[in-house]
């Protein structure tokens, strides 16, 4: 029996997506299978092409979309930007974050300090104190 024929125009558009590229009809799985060259030993199977049901079938562009989604170097330039500016915009609104968190807690310990030498400088005499004093009691003994 003839192994079956991949079909051209599937192969030239497997080919313009990358030239090392290649599918295969493997006798051992009973099915068309998507290689890799990587250049030194034999090709690497990267893409078994079975039908809905597990059996055979011609690929189609359903296994060309599967390897665009998982080529990582296939973005547009559009995309990479609009991503960098993303981050580069959320890193800014944290600084700002964090500035106005560090300004605001400066102020907040610097508050009793500040009303302290306030007081003392123009002489209003003793101010309250920030906390509740707390009166010491001796011991009591036991009768």
């Amino acid at each position: 029996m003839e192994a079956p024929s991949v079909n051209p125009s599937f192969l030239r558009s497997l080919k313009t997506l990358d030239r090392r590229l290649d599918c295969v009809f493997r006798r051992e799985h009973e099915h068309f299978v998507i290689t890799y060259d990587r250049g030194w030993g034999d090709p690497v199977n990267i893409l078994l092409v079975k039908g809905e049901d597990g059996g055979f079938r011609q690929p189609d562009n359903r296994e060309l979309a599967a390897l665009s989604e998982g080529d990582m170097c296939n973005q547009r330039v559009q995309d990479k930007l609009a991503k960098a500016a993303r981050y580069m915009q959320d890193v800014r609104d944290k600084d700002i974050k964090d500035r106005r968190d560090m300004i605001r807690n400066r102020t907040k310990d610097d508050k009793i300090q500040l009303m302290d030498k306030f007081q003392h400088a123009y002489g209003s005499g003793k101010h309250k104190a920030a906390f509740r004093p707390i009166t010491y009691r001796g011991r009591s003994k036991a009768a």
